[in-house]
């Protein structure tokens, strides 16, 4: 999802294809639903998003006005959750802007406000003794953002292709000029953090399994690679066919510029995310696309997870995020609990 920050930005609505008394409201890279007319494009909004721990004098803003109950999560009631309102996700919670009126547009306000955010507890395979990341020129992070608020950035017709979305951890593998690998999560990337070499770590395993050092120093013989690959199997329930940790590959960036998959070396597109379709942007086939079984092991194991479509011609999004969005099941939508490791 979008990095977890507190912030203040103009709200800009689209419709909301299964509702006709909700909308879609973009609040910086946030999907949020709404009720039709409650906001207008350009309104200022704050949001906390999704694992965002209040304080106690928000958390007691979100209850329900008969019941007494907290819309929010946690043992203590005061932790964002998101929510599917008519299959689109809302991905956080409206903050009063009483007092941040004078608030900059697009900066974190988190540590103004008290807010801070969880983190599910990391299995001890997914853990390990982490370090700064040292100084690097062309290091980046990877995400793809929600369809409803991003699908008018794509222009009809235009070529585009959608990969099975896995449901794993993302892990993210570095090498720096010298030659040295780093590898880190997700989660730790955020904050600047690499794991240190480990036998046991899932992130260290899944490399080593698909030979993925050796492979990436034969391609790219010169220069900073960074690959950002699903780890799997993590997650209970979706093993993918794998007996040991794999990583299959989503992004290669070569001295800072992001390649097409259509520009990978043979090795990686042999061990990417499968591809289910290649063609023109079509909103409703690629609905269509989220749901069935997963492809990666061939046997249907379990339900995907949902699609990513990104176009054939890498570009941004008019934000400047890569443009790059994910059309999540219903099936795996009723499974979802936010408290699964990135």
């Amino acid at each position: 999802m979008a990095e977890r920050q507190v912030i203040k930005e103009h709200a800009k609505l689209f419709p909301h294809p299964n509702a006709e008394r909700l909308e879609l409201c973009k609040v910086g890279t946030f999907q949020l639903v709404v009720r039709k007319g409650e906001y207008q494009d350009g309104d200022p909004i704050v949001i906390a998003p999704e694992k965002a721990v209040l304080p106690p004098h928000l958390a007691g803003l979100y209850t329900n006005a008969d019941t007494g109950a907290s819309y929010l999560h946690g043992a203590e009631k005061n932790r964002v959750g998101s929510v599917r309102l008519r299959r689109e996700l809302s991905q956080g919670v409206i903050l009063p802007m009483d007092g941040l009126e004078d608030a900059p547009f697009g900066e974190d306000l988190s540590e103004r406000l008290g807010i801070t955010f969880w983190e599910p507890p990391i299995p001890i395979s997914m853990a390990g003794e982490v370090e700064p990341l040292p100084s690097v020129q062309h290091y980046k992070q990877h995400d793809v953002e929600q369809f409803g608020i991003y699908a008018s950035e794509f222009v009809a017709g235009e070529p585009v292709i959608a990969t099975e979305k896995l449901h794993g951890t993302q892990g993210v593998y570095f090498r720096t000029i010298e030659g040295q690998w780093l590898v880190t999560s997700k989660g730790m990337s955020r904050n600047r953090l690499i794991l240190k070499e480990s036998e046991t770590n899932v992130y260290w395993q899944a490399a080593r399994n698909s030979h993925l050092f050796a492979e990436a120093d034969s391609a790219f013989p010169t220069g900073e690679v960074q690959v950002f690959g699903e780890v799997v199997p993590v997650q209970k329930g979706f093993n993918y066919g794998q007996q040991k940790p794999t990583v299959f590959i989503i992004k290669v960036i070569h001295e800072g510029i992001r390649l097409p998959r259509a520009e990978w070396p043979q090795w990686f597109k042999d061990h990417g995310v499968p591809v289910l379709y290649e063609g023109p942007f079509e909103e409703t086939a690629l609905r269509n696309l989220r749901g069935g079984m997963e492809t990666v092991s061939g046997k249907g194991l379990h339900i995907r997870e949902g699609i990513v479509v990104t176009p054939i011609n890498l570009r941004f999004a008019a934000d400047g995020s890569d443009l790059g969005v994910k059309l999540i099941s219903d099936a795996y939508a009723k499974k979802e609990t936010g408290e699964e490791y990135s």
